[in-house]
């Protein structure tokens, strides 16, 4: 059973600085977007979020709904903040480091999906140019939600031998209403990024309109 013990370690650690890192007490989030956590340059990437592909099939989550070919398996469970987290696994050729999407609930946060993305994209920056971090705000998709931020980067990982193996993240936080932060975090060894379905599958994300129920 090592790829269910794997699983949410390797979430955590992802996640952990987009929900704990950002401590201490913070304004109105829907009032910080103007705020000098705002990303000050044009998206470089280009990302937009996407219909669901005709191969794809929709998958229902707690005030969300995204979509993932079938040979993604699901996997329902909980956070460290006890809130229900869906995960999509399909392997990769890293045994250990499968390709995965996860979608967490950050309820009550105490800072911005902004001041949250902006305290990620600092701390990554950290490990020097390699990491390769880039943070930009996605276009609105819907008026009756806040601002959604994609921070994406890449780090160093144990492999399943005695080689390191370089991931890529990709990491949404979607500002769904001023009490809840909804983030999606897709990773894949950077070898194959490019040619999984992670970052596709992210961008068809959607909020439900229950999701700040």
């Amino acid at each position: 059973m090592t790829r269910q013990l794997l699983t949410t370690p390797v979430l955590v650690a992802a996640l952990a600085l987009g929900l704990a890192a950002c401590g201490g007490d913070a304004s109105d989030p829907s009032e910080e977007a103007g705020a000098v956590y705002e990303p000050t340059d044009s998206p470089s990437m280009g990302v937009t979020m996407i219909d669901l592909p005709a191969d794809y099939s929709t998958i229902e989550g707690t005030g969300f709904t995204i979509g993932a070919p079938g040979e993604f398996q699901q996997q329902r469970t909980q956070s460290s903040n006890g809130e229900p987290m869906l995960v999509l696994e399909k392997p990769s050729e890293v045994e250990s480091l499968p390709q995965r999407v996860a979608i967490i609930r950050d309820v009550d946060p105490t800072s911005s999906a902004a001041e949250q993305s902006f305290a990620l994209e600092t701390a990554k920056s950290a490990a020097g140019p390699g990491a390769e971090v880039e943070r930009s705000q996605l276009p609105a998709t819907d008026e009756d939600l806040g601002p959604a931020y994609l921070v994406t980067w890449k780090e160093v990982r144990p492999g399943s031998g005695t080689e390191d193996v370089e991931v890529t993240y990709w990491q949404l936080f979607q500002q769904a209403g001023d009490d809840l932060i909804i983030n999606v975090v897709a990773l894949a060894p950077s070898a194959e990024f490019e040619t999984s379905e992670v970052s596709r599958i992210l961008r068809t994300f959607a909020v439900d309109a229950s999701a700040a129920a």
